[in-house]
């Protein structure tokens, strides 16, 4: 499924290890949610520093992209590892991602998408994959919210019982996002260090960037210097993160990214026929 205008395609590489640090990162400093939207896609709108947070220019080719994504991991991409530049809840952001080809295959079968309901989510998360749950053992509250999941395919009832069949569609491995400015308020637009390790990719003179190095640090966030020339250099190194697919609002932050994917490789304007608004996940659920 080819994304029209973006960097997908296989990278070679070996495997980057599995994360192995329990943590859970938060990386907002100042991002304000105004429930107007900033573009079509999403629903909050992020203060900018004022040198801007700008996606990749014309003086960088999709070559440059995967060898900064290397730099940034510590390494050659997994094998199956796809780059893609996208805006996600109005950030311009760098991706580095994996398909799970059966979850996809699964969902255009049943000509269904991105599903984007925090509490079916997490009703999901209960149940184990293709194994039969008897109804009689699930909370009420649960067995409504998989109701829900019939109609979207995300589960079959059989008798008395469900069968969930849904599952992350995608997996991201590293979120970058370029800045041009190398004082602390380049974490300012960071909002996916919850999700996915995450790293801030300076395209500005280091001078000054100390206090930047230090608040990243404290945030999990990594800082890669690279304006183009030579070869990017590590600043601070990115964090591994727990697998957060086990989390309703992790899985959801899979659910936005595979609706952005979808939407690109249908041409502008496509994921509008998604249902999906794709605002933040910490904010206030409803269900």
């Amino acid at each position: 499924m080819p994304i029209a205008g973006r960097l997908r395609r296989r990278l070679p590489g070996t495997p980057i290890g599995d994360p192995i640090l329990p943590r859970f990162a938060l990386a907002f400093r100042g991002i304000a949610c105004s429930g107007a939207a900033a573009d079509h896609s999403c629903g909050c709108v992020f203060a900018l520093p004022s040198q801007g947070m700008n996606l990749m220019t014309s003086k960088f080719t999709d070559a440059d992209l995967v060898r900064l994504c290397e730099a940034a991991s510590g390494g050659k991409l997994a094998l199956d590892a796809e780059v893609a530049s996208v805006t996600l809840w109005g950030v311009p952001v760098v991706l580095v991602y994996r398909w799970n080809d059966e979850e996809h295959a699964r969902r255009q079968a049943a000509s269904v998408g991105p599903l984007d309901d925090l509490w079916l989510l997490d009703a999901l998360l209960k149940l184990p994959v293709g194994d039969a749950v008897a109804l009689a053992s699930l909370a009420g509250r649960d067995r409504r919210l998989l109701g829900r999941g019939e109609s979207v395919h995300a589960c079959e009832r059989r008798a008395d019982t469900v069968v969930r069949s849904a599952v992350p569609p995608v997996s991201v491995d590293l979120a970058v996002v370029r800045s041009e400015h190398a004082g602390v308020e380049a974490l300012d637009v960071m909002p996916f260090g919850a999700y996915a390790p995450q790293a801030i990719w300076l395209d500005a003179p280091m001078n000054g960037s100390a206090e930047l190095q230090a608040e990243a640090v404290r945030f999990s966030t990594g800082v890669v210097h690279w304006q183009g020339v030579d070869e990017p250099r590590v600043l601070v190194p990115v964090q591994p993160l727990a697998q957060v697919h086990e989390t309703a609002a992790g899985w959801r932050f899979a659910e936005h990214v595979y609706a952005r994917l979808l939407e690109d490789s249908a041409g502008p304007g496509a994921g509008a026929g998604l249902g999906l608004g794709l605002v933040n996940p910490l904010g206030s659920p409803t269900g």
